[in-house]
């Protein structure tokens, strides 16, 4: 809703890529991201980006890292869905689950309810 609301208040053309129209629009804006940011990251760090500056050097190996290796698969598309879609979030969930069982063991032996 809070989308098609935007669409409905914006003058901008949308970007069509695939026969699907973005809210967006592919035009290089200083004062918002377009689809130009997605296309092209320097544009967006060199107009939008202000607070991640002095981090580039820590966090775009990682960026273009990830980039590199969905790009490698040969379908980007599809390896973007399964990897940071689906994939991903299992294991954080996983991890979560299996913190959360942790904690509750180690209440347990805090409070002298398991023998061991």
């Amino acid at each position: 809703m809070i989308n098609e609301f935007y669409r409905a208040n914006i003058n901008e053309e949308g970007f069509t890529k695939y026969g699907v129209t973005a809210i967006n629009s592919v035009k290089g804006f200083k004062h918002k991201c377009t689809w130009i940011c997605h296309d092209d990251t320097n544009y967006c760090k060199g107009n939008h980006v202000k607070l991640a500056k002095p981090y580039f050097d820590k966090v775009d190996p990682i960026y273009y890292g990830i980039i590199y290796s969905l790009r490698k698969t040969g379908s980007y598309r599809l390896a973007n869905l399964i990897i940071l879609v689906i994939i991903l979030p299992l294991i954080m969930y996983v991890l979560l689950v299996k913190s959360i069982s942790l904690e509750f063991k180690i209440r347990k032996l805090k409070n002298g309810k398991i023998n061991t």
